[in-house]
């Protein structure tokens, strides 16, 4: 039986819309089944967290160099009404109407998948077959299951994106969880001058990333008057006397209103990958290194596969997905060059391997290098000293990872994640011309540093060049 597409995507997520349209330029013909879901955590809660994090920081600055006048008055509505403005820009850029011009056949509704006669998607009473097919139907806020908490209510980051919820908040609020987007809105909400407790259920805020920069922005948030409880998990809600009580751990937190913000969840529900054989769990679909699904004619990319997935990760595994969908399955995921941040103030970047995991994978024989942000001119031009970049460097030079809490930090980690994906060595950085002033200067000083330690290390090395300039001084006075 012939096939009428080339590739059936399901999903309404901007890896899925990224995936058809890449696949239409490619002269492939294909379906695009746009799943409704809820609300789910894109590119367009970025621009909006992005956006909020930006105002709050301006709005902070304005403070400390006017001190003397606190009557500033930040428009929360126009925070809104932007974001909401670029997220409609950008719907319209991927609209059906734009899809189908290029190529894409677009159906709005549900599809499921099918087994028998052929596998194939059934949607809105078409069934559409395929030599290949691309989950990337995302994730949604999951709402853990906690006595009492439906009936006293929350709110989640998605209510915010009304100005009237973000304009009318009450003052005291806890925040419930430990993503990227839980803990940059604990900080944009403290700094507006409400009362934020933030609830983690780690011992650190961020588990997976390096634990030195973890600890300054913790340092920093708490700082800024924000009170953290870590290794902490929400157990019971109450309602006493119009307030909100939360019992978390052996804690009793009182506050106005509960937001939220925990670990998203796959949207799998009516996919029917059960009766396809595409296996998943609670952390999500289960994928090899060429993104194949245990039916190896279906491929998954994005939050499906599970945890907080950035917008840009998941376009670079539709990518994968996308060329071994169409062509022959041999392109393997490398994540150990895909850079990415946490939109706090500082910003907190992270390309590679932390140092724990490079040693678990390379032994001792691993170096950690680092350079804090006060020795750069630029940072103290921006007033923005605190934080520092390090890198992770195997014994021969090689970067394996790069950790960056500071000003700017996204604008100069591509250089770093350009230097592990072409295995170019830290002895390198040296012979780059870095402007003057500006922050990637702090990449060269790392270098000197790392050749520095080498040339203290090499005895043999030191009794030449000390030999040498005594040569030199006495033979050419």
């Amino acid at each position: 039986m012939t096939n009428d597409y080339d590739l059936v995507v399901m999903g309404s997520t901007p890896e899925a819309i990224y995936s058809a349209s890449r696949a239409a330029y490619l002269k492939a013909r294909v379906a695009l089944v746009q799943q409704p879901t809820q609300f789910i955590l894109d590119s367009a809660q970025t621009i909006f967290s992005r956006r909020f994090t930006h105002v709050t920081h301006l709005f902070n600055q304005l403070k400390e160099i006017y001190p003397e006048n606190p009557q500033f008055n930040l428009p929360l509505t126009g925070v809104t009404s932007w974001a909401k403005e670029v997220n409609r820009i950008l719907s319209e850029i991927n609209s059906p109407a734009m899809l189908s011009a290029l190529g894409v056949d677009v159906i709005m509704g549900s599809g499921e998948l099918v087994r028998l006669p052929s596998l194939s998607v059934v949607a809105e009473g078409r069934k559409l077959r395929s030599q290949a097919y691309l989950l990337a139907t995302g994730a949604s806020l999951s709402i853990p299951k906690i006595e009492g908490l439906e009936e006293v209510g929350y709110l989640t980051p998605e209510d915010l994106w009304h100005p009237d919820k973000l304009a009318f908040l009450p003052h005291q609020l806890v925040i419930v969880g430990s993503t990227p987007m839980a803990i940059e809105l604990a900080q944009n909400l403290q700094r507006l001058g409400k009362d934020v407790s933030l609830v983690v259920e780690h011992d650190q805020i961020f588990p997976s990333e390096d634990p030195e920069a973890v600890a300054l922005l913790q340092s920093i948030l708490e700082s800024e008057g924000i009170k953290i409880y870590l290794q902490r998990s929400l157990s019971q809600v109450r309602r006493i006397e119009g307030k909100k009580w939360l019992q978390v751990g052996n804690y009793a937190l009182e506050t106005d209103e509960i937001i939220i913000a925990t670990q998203p969840q796959p949207n799998v529900a009516g996919l029917n990958l059960e009766g396809v054989g595409v296996k998943w769990g609670q952390k999500g679909i289960l994928v090899n290194e060429k993104l194949q699904t245990t039916n190896t004619r279906i491929y998954a990319c994005g939050s499906l596969l599970g945890g907080y997935h950035f917008t840009h990760l998941a376009q670079y595994e539709a990518q994968i997905a996308l060329k071994n969908a169409l062509f022959f399955p041999r392109y393997k995921v490398d994540y150990g060059h895909i850079p990415y941040t946490i939109f706090t103030d500082p910003p907190l970047a992270r390309v590679g391997m932390t140092e724990a995991q490079a040693k678990r994978r390379y032994g001792e024989k691993v170096q950690e290098i680092g350079q804090r942000f006060k020795y750069i001119a630029q940072a103290h031009i921006l007033g923005e000293t605190t934080g520092f970049c390090k890198l992770i460097v195997s014994d021969n030079g090689q970067i394996l990872g790069g950790h960056i809490i500071g000003t700017q930090a996204e604008e100069f980690m591509g250089v770093i994640a350009l230097a592990i994906q072409q295995k170019i060595k830290i002895g390198k950085l040296m012979d780059l011309v870095y402007p003057y002033p500006s922050l990637s200067e702090i990449l060269h000083q790392i270098a000197f540093q790392w050749q520095y330690q080498h040339l203290e290390k090499n005895k043999g090395l030191q009794n030449w060049l000390e030999n040498w300039f005594i040569w030199r001084r006495c033979w050419f006075p």
